[in-house]
């Protein structure tokens, strides 16, 4: 960066400039930034971690289904055998948290949001509870028997507060907004789910964003995607897509159907319209395949192995396969997630 004299002119030069013009919105303001927003690091690099009761954590988890476990990122409810949890919704890390006893857990990151400027959060949430959902009165977030009186508190939600408040607080002194929130009653399981917020009153301001689980009777394994922050002048910031992105967006996936006799699987994909379904795997693992819906429906998927997926089916006979399926609706803007399948072969009979 060079410094010249006459009018204080500032120029920049070389990354220095590409890096700082980077961070600029439209009309030379700041841009909101989320460090790590869609954990594809593996890690948890730019996020804060609360652990209560130290009974449970928050976890970078993914990679490639296929990587040994001594590689693979797994939560505690994968080690504990209680079998697989929701795959990454977008890219191959997601954040999720998960507990072995009860415990309060959060994950949260300050964020600057630019003066003069209109922000909008985006993020995928979802979560999976063992025991209904439960909220006590008044709130809290503790996991604690004494301060919870008798009441249960299973809950997840997600905060704009404020950095200088306390990190378990929901005094609405300290929730400068409430992105999500399970209410008594709420379903066990929620798919990755698209959630948006309007930011901008905020404006000029650091907030923190607060994703906390509360887990007092038994396991909450809540997850995070996909967190990011939109910065535009007032009233240019892109249109949401149909719907609002405040339902789920992402396509729904039923029991894959393994053909044990050629290696291939069948994929039901559940989509909300008519349009088209097309699957792809990025480790060229299966052939592109595709489908038609002609409305709100299931379609079957039939995903063939390729010959570098044979030649391992042939050796293992089984194959874990990340499989990013996309649906194009009608007039609409395509919608992307991803799915594991594992594909079989029988070992080849051997003649007498």
């Amino acid at each position: 960066m060079k410094v010249g004299g006459g009018g204080g002119r500032l120029v920049l030069c070389g990354i220095a400039a590409s890096v700082f013009l980077g961070l600029l919105a439209p009309g030379g303001a700041l841009a909101a930034n989320v460090v790590n927003g869609d954990f594809e690091t593996g890690t948890l690099a730019g996020w804060q971690v609360h652990r209560a009761q130290e009974a449970g954590d928050w976890f970078a988890y993914g990679g490639d289904p296929n990587d040994p476990p001594s590689i693979r990122q797994d939560p505690i409810a994968v080690k504990r055998g209680d079998g697989p949890i929701q795959e990454p919704p977008q890219g191959r890390y997601a954040a999720v948290a998960d507990e072995l006893n009860p415990d309060t857990l959060i994950l949260s990151q300050n964020i600057a949001l630019g003066a003069g400027l209109s922000h909008r959060l985006n993020l995928l949430a979802y979560y999976r509870s063992y025991v209904p959902i439960a909220v006590p009165a008044p709130d809290t977030l503790s996991a604690d028997n004494e301060a919870l009186g008798g009441q249960a508190n299973q809950q997840y939600r997600i905060d704009v507060i404020k950095p200088t408040a306390p990190i378990e607080s929901v005094d609405p002194a300290d929730v400068l907004l409430t992105v999500f929130r399970t209410q008594p009653g709420a379903a066990k399981v929620m798919a990755p789910t698209r959630l948006t917020a309007d930011l901008s009153p905020f404006a000029g301001q650091t907030v923190r964003l607060r994703i906390a689980v509360a887990a007092h009777e038994e396991v909450l394994v809540g997850g995070v995607d996909a967190v990011a922050v939109e910065s535009a002048p007032p009233g240019q910031l892109p249109p949401l897509k149909k719907g609002g992105g405040s339902g789920p967006t992402r396509l729904g996936f039923g029991k894959v159907k393994a053909n044990a006799g050629n290696g291939s699987a069948i994929l039901p994909v559940k989509v909300p319209a008519a349009g088209t379904v097309t699957a792809k795997s990025a480790a060229k693992l299966i052939k592109p395949a595709s489908a038609k819906a002609a409305k709100a429906s299931t379609v079957k998927l039939l995903l063939k192995p390729t010959a570098k997926a044979l030649a391992t089916l042939r050796k293992k006979h089984k194959l874990r396969v990340k499989v990013a399926v996309t649906f194009k609706p009608k007039g609409g803007t395509a919608e992307t997630a991803t799915a594991t399948v594992t594909l079989k072969l029988r070992a080849a009979r051997r003649r007498p």
